[in-house]
């Protein structure tokens, strides 16, 4: 039972031994939620598109079953516990940086769309794509503060401009942009009349 509930944890079970990614642990548990339902969703389309009379929609099929099923392993593991390498597997995927957990289910989501285009290859395989969108935003960190970029935006030298609100309906913002047109050497612009 105790390893059962460790591989429902984010990480494989590790409890906190992965360094803080900055990731919040809702999204780490959202995007194992979204593997499960992909996988889940990747290997129902996969057995309808292998009904098929095509023999590139069938090999599609397999392929959206094998990708499903590849998905499960690495986001459920305990779904497959009686398989021997199934713990060494998702702990070694779990312990990569998400860009590549996002790579992998990118790679492995677009050949069934190629091999067979139709609406069940599609939607298998486009769970497994969204999955991947995911864990690509998941890669990316949080977000800055407003104050953080308006501090990056500004450079390191120059001060961080104040925006004051406009008080007419025609007035113009005094801010960032303000200044943008007081540098303007005179032989620049009379060089740009000249090319119009």
């Amino acid at each position: 039972m105790q390893n059962f509930m460790s591989n429902m944890m984010p990480g494989g079970g590790q409890n906190g031994a992965q360094p803080d990614d900055g990731v919040p642990w809702w999204m780490k548990y959202a995007g194992k939620v979204a593997g499960i339902v992909a996988g889940i969703a990747a290997i129902l389309f996969g057995v309808m598109c292998c009904i098929s009379l095509s023999p590139m929609c069938i090999v599609a099929g397999v392929w959206q079953c094998i990708a499903g099923f590849i998905v499960i392993l690495i986001e459920a593991p305990f779904c497959c516990m009686f398989l021997d390498f199934v713990q060494q597997f998702s702990g070694m995927v779990e312990g990569r940086p998400v860009w590549q957990k996002a790579a992998l289910y990118l790679i492995i989501s677009i050949p069934a769309i190629f091999l067979c285009f139709t609406p069940t290859a599609i939607a298998g395989s486009g769970a497994i794509f969204l999955t991947a969108v995911f864990y690509g935003m998941m890669s990316m960190g949080r977000k800055a503060s407003r104050e953080e970029m308006m501090t990056n935006a500004a450079g390191a030298g120059a001060p961080t401009p104040t925006i004051k609100p406009a008080t007419g309906p025609m007035e113009p913002q005094a801010g960032m942009k303000a200044g943008l047109t007081g540098n303007i050497v005179g032989q620049d612009v009379e060089a740009a009349k000249g090319v119009y």
